[in-house]
């Protein structure tokens, strides 16, 4: 019997009770929109990919593209090094924007170039049956030849030996698809448990940017409008929250203390 994997994005929940449901209904694997194109970020990526790999003890992670291939790809993988994604992880490129031109078989190869020269190698090319079909992606001249074809309400996908199949989208209101062979689960890929800073001191931002917030919890209501760009430096005061830090950068303003994010560039002594 195939196995089920589940593919969420923003629109899905992050809940660690949302997984555990979906596995309840036989899922064994989930795949998480992290980006697309060259700017956007899933708010709900980190939750997600953090959860999912809780219930399932796996997880993978998707792009979806618009054409840039060199580009997306480098944003892409920055955004899986932040998060922790390791080596062994399943990398999705998601071919389907209506702004593609109709061939876009070349630069869906720079995009898997990229990952796969950058040791990612379990790369998968995700398109409707009707793209693999009608040569908008051709198969033959894929440099990695793994793909996971999207068509509904038929028996089959419609592509020979397509490794995946995503036969629903409305699977217990949900995106779902049948992993013939292992490609969309993968191995058992652990995500890093992320560092933070934990002393007071001068920060620099490393990431594109960071929210500001006006509680330690942080929750969209409480985001600020101001916000941190990569190279902003700020002064701030750690503080412990549950098993994580922040920083405190004036009163009742937080940033995180990712070590990803952010970097400690002196310590106050």
């Amino acid at each position: 019997m195939s196995k089920i994997v589940i593919d969420v994005s923003g629109y899905q929940s992050s809940a660690l009770s949302f997984f555990k449901t979906k596995k309840s209904q036989g899922a064994i694997s989930a795949i998480v929109k992290l980006t697309e194109g060259t700017s956007y970020l899933n708010p709900r990526a980190g939750a997600q990919i953090a959860n999912a790999y809780k219930v399932f003890g796996s997880v993978g992670a998707y792009h979806f593209f618009h054409g840039r291939g060199a580009a997306e790809a480098a944003y892409f993988l920055a955004w899986v090094k932040k998060f922790g994604l390791d080596k062994s992880t399943v990398l999705a490129i998601d071919v389907e924007a209506g702004d593609l031109p109709w061939t876009t078989t070349t630069q869906v190869n720079v995009f898997l170039k990229y990952l796969i020269a950058h040791g990612y190698k379990n790369v998968v090319t995700y398109g409707s049956g009707s793209w693999f079909t009608s040569g908008r992606i051709n198969r033959s001249q894929l440099v990695d030849k793994h793909i996971w074809v999207a068509a509904y309400g038929v028996s089959q996908p419609g592509v020979a030996n397509a490794n995946a199949w995503q036969f629903s989208s409305t699977w217990h209101g949900i995106d779902a698809s049948y992993d013939f062979d292992g490609t969309l689960s993968g191995t058992k890929t652990k995500a890093k448990k992320a560092s933070y800073w934990s002393d007071d001191g001068l920060f620099e931002v490393t990431a594109k940017q960071v929210n500001v917030y006006g509680t330690l919890k942080f929750e969209a209501a409480h985001k600020r409008r101001a916000l941190y760009t990569k190279g902003s430096r700020v002064y701030g005061k750690a503080v412990k929250y549950g098993s994580v830090y922040r920083v405190e950068v004036s009163k009742d303003n937080y940033i995180t203390a990712n070590k990803a994010m952010v970097k400690l560039i002196r310590k106050t002594e």
